[in-house]
Parts: structure tokens; sequence; C-alpha cells
């Protein structure tokens, strides 16, 4: 028998361990003012709430699993869509890019261009003075990264 004192124990658990037909008797000790109760019964008790909350998580928890399988395959399907349709679009971006390194631009661009980065008209005579390379995107793009780092040092 378990022993348990008053102060431990209330009346509306008493009243449902008995209506849900988990205890069959209840002895009150009034002289050491505590309860007993049939440990083989409260150990059933225990044993059968444990699968009846077994048997409302399982399914709960086998939907969230299920849920989590079917929001990853969803994912993956958009992940490869994502791919498929970024494929062309950065492969002529990048031969974009490339044919546009190499296309040639007028001495007169080429300094308007370093102008409106903010070089000064008598650093943009001393870089295109004596020149013998073709004036291009990509050499603009180099020059204007070696002006600053100059200027960082």
């Amino acid at each position: 028998m378990k022993e348990v004192r008053y102060e431990n124990f209330l009346i509306s658990e008493a009243e449902f361990l008995i209506k849900a037909g988990y205890v069959t008797e209840i002895i009150c000790d009034a002289d050491s003012k505590t309860i007993k109760i049939s440990e083989e019964e409260l150990e059933a008790a225990a044993i059968d709430v444990k699968e009846k909350i077994k048997k409302m998580v399982d399914p709960v928890a086998d939907s969230i699993i299920e849920f989590g399988k079917k929001a990853a395959e969803a994912f993956i399907d958009f992940a490869n869509s994502v791919a498929e349709i970024i494929k062309p679009i950065s492969e002529f971006v990048w031969n974009l890019s490339k044919s546009m390194a190499n296309k040639k631009i007028t001495k007169k661009r080429f300094m308007k261009l370093l102008q409106a980065e903010g070089i000064q008209r008598n650093e943009i005579s001393k870089i295109v003075e004596n020149n013998k390379e073709k004036y291009t995107y990509a050499r603009l793009y180099n020059t204007i990264e070696e002006y600053y780092k100059k200027q960082q040092k």
C-alpha cells in the first residue's frame, strides 16, 4: 500500500481515480492523516495513462514527421526549379559580362567614366598619357581599382 499525506492529496484526485476505474478502494486513516492506495492499482493506472497519452501523441508526432518530409520534398523541388531557371540566366549574364569586358570604348568615353568615378582630370590625364593599350571596360575597371588602392596607401 502506498501512503500519501492528506495535504498532498485532493478530493478531486480521489474522485478521478475512482470514477476512471483505476482504483477500487481508498483507505483514509484519520489518526496518521494519511491515505492508503494499493500500489498495484496505481501502477496499472500509470501504465494505462501512459498508453492513452501515447495513443494521443503518436498520431500527432507522425503527422508532424510526415509534414516535415513533405515540406522538405517541396522545398527541394522548388530549389531545383529555381536552379533550372537561374542557370540559363546566369550563363547569359556571364557571357554578356565577358563580351562587355572586352568591348572597346573611345578615349573620351573612358575619360568620362573615370571622371564619373570621382577621379580628378589631372589624374586622368596621367593615366591616359602615352597610352598604347585598347580602352575597354575591363581596363576601366582595373584602372579604377588600382587608383583607389593607391589612394588608400
